[in-house]
C-alpha cells in the first residue's frame, strides 16, 4: 500500500498568496504568468514593470487578526493568586474559532476566503508541493500549552507559557503579570467581597519567517472561592479583557517560482539609481528586471478587541482543574474597519498541580 503524504503542517501560514492582480493585464494573463514570461507583456505593448503583483492588505489584516485572537493571552485564572510562595504548573488545552469560510473584499473589489489562501493546506502526494490554496482550512485552532504561575509578595503573580498550534509548526511564547488588589477575605462583612485582580499578558508567535505577530491583553477579573468540606473549593469567575494585536509582515515574494536574479542576469547595482543592472534584455531593448517588483510588504496590522471571559475552577488539595470561555463582546468589524463583522471565541480546559 502506498504511503500517504503527511499533512501535519497543513495549517502553516502562506500570506504570500494574498495578492491582487494589477490593472492593464493582457487578456488571459496574471502577474505570475507575466513574471515567468515578460515577453507576453511586451507583445501586448505594456512594460512588465507596470504589472507587479499587489498585496491584498485587507485579507492579510483579517488573517492576522483572527490568528492573533487565537493565540492571545486568555486570562485563564480566577482573581486570587497562588499566594506568596505558591506555585502552579498546568497544561492548557484551548480551542479557538477562526473565520475559515469568511470572505474579505480587497480595495479593487476582489473577494477571497482569506484563510484558504493564507494557509498551506495538505501537500500533493505526487509532487510534495502545496497547492494554490487550502480548500479546507481548520475552523477551530487547537493550542496546547504548558503554563507556570508563581506567587509573589503583596498580591503579585508572574506566569509564563509555551504552546504549540496543532497542525502547524508554529509555537506561542508568553508571559503574564497580575496584581490581586483584593483577595482572601472570607469572614464577617469583608467576606462578601469578591476577589479582584488586574493583569496583563503578552503572547508572541514563532515558527514562521513571513511575519511577526504579538498580542497584548489587559484584563480585570472578579472571582469568589466556594469552600467544600475542608480540602476542596470551587471558584467561579468573570472578567473583561482589552486585546491589542500587532502584526508586521516580512518582505515576501509573490512569484517564488521565478528567480529574479537569474532572469535579469544580474551584474551589480547601478551607482546612481540603486537599481539592479541586468545583462539580459527584453525584445524592446529594456532590462529584464520586472520580477524585482514582485517583492512586497503588507501594511502593518494594528487591531483591538473587547473580550469577556467566564470560567470556573476546582481545587482538591494540590490538584487543580478549570474551564473557561472567552469571546468577543462586539463583532470585530464594528471597531476595526476592514475586518469581517463576526465574533470569535476560545474554549479552554486546564489541569495540573497547585502547591
Amino acid at each position: 500500500m502506498a504511503a500517504k503524504a503527511a499533512a501535519a503542517d497543513g495549517g502553516n501560514p502562506a500570506p504570500d498568496r494574498l495578492i491582487i492582480q494589477p490593472p492593464r493585464l493582457p487578456a488571459g494573463q496574471t502577474c505570475q504568468s507575466i513574471a515567468a514570461n515578460p515577453e507576453l507583456a511586451v507583445a501586448a505593448g505594456v512594460s512588465p514593470n507596470q504589472l507587479p503583483c499587489l498585496p491584498d492588505n485587507v485579507a492579510f489584516r483579517n488573517y492576522i487578526s483572527d490568528l492573533g485572537f487565537a493565540i492571545a493571552p486568555n486570562a485563564f485564572h480566577p482573581a486570587n493568586t497562588t499566594g506568596f510562595g505558591g506555585f502552579a504548573l498546568t497544561f492548557d488545552f484551548s480551542f479557538s474559532k477562526v473565520n475559515s469560510d469568511a470572505t474579505s473584499t480587497a480595495t479593487d473589489g476582489t473577494q477571497r476566503k482569506f484563510w484558504q489562501d493564507a494557509t498551506e493546506g495538505p501537500r500533493d502526494p505526487a509532487t510534495k508541493a502545496f497547492g494554490p490554496k487550502n480548500a479546507n482550512p481548520d475552523s477551530v485552532l487547537g493550542i496546547y500549552s504548558l503554563k507556570a504561575r508563581k506567587g509573589l509578595p503583596m498580591g503579585f503573580e508572574v506566569g509564563t507559557s509555551i504552546g504549540w498550534i496543532g497542525s502547524t509548526s508554529l509555537w506561542v511564547l508568553g508571559a503574564d503579570l497580575r496584581w490581586s488588589v483584593l483577595e482572601g477575605f472570607r469572614t464577617r462583612v469583608l467576606g462578601a467581597i469578591p476577589d479582584l485582580s488586574v493583569g496583563a499578558g503578552v503572547r508572541t508567535l514563532t515558527g514562521t519567517s513571513k511575519f511577526n505577530l504579538t498580542t497584548v491583553g489587559v484584563d480585570v477579573q472578579l472571582s469568589k472561592p466556594i469552600p467544600i468540606a475542608e480540602q476542596m473549593s470551587v471558584t467561579p469567575w468573570v472578567g473583561y479583557q482589552r486585546l491589542f494585536i500587532f502584526g508586521d509582515a516580512s518582505v515576501l515574494d509573490a512569484t517564488p517560482n521565478v528567480d529574479a536574479l537569474n532572469q535579469c542576469g544580474y551584474s551589480g547595482t547601478d551607482s546612481v539609481t540603486g537599481g539592479p543592472v541586468c545583462r539580459n534584455k527584453l525584445s524592446n531593448g529594456f532590462q529584464n528586471d520586472g520580477d524585482f517588483n514582485n517583492n512586497f510588504v503588507f501594511e502593518k496590522v494594528r487591531t483591538h478587541r473587547h473580550r469577556m471571559n467566564i470560567g470556573v475552577s476546582y481545587r482538591y488539595e494540590f490538584i487543580y482543574l478549570a474551564t473557561q470561555m472567552i469571546f468577543d463582546l462586539i463583532p470585530a468589524g464594528e471597531e476595526n474597519p476592514g475586518l469581517v463583522n463576526t465574533r470569535q471565541w476560545t474554549y479552554s480546559l486546564e489541569g495540573g498541580v497547585w502547591f
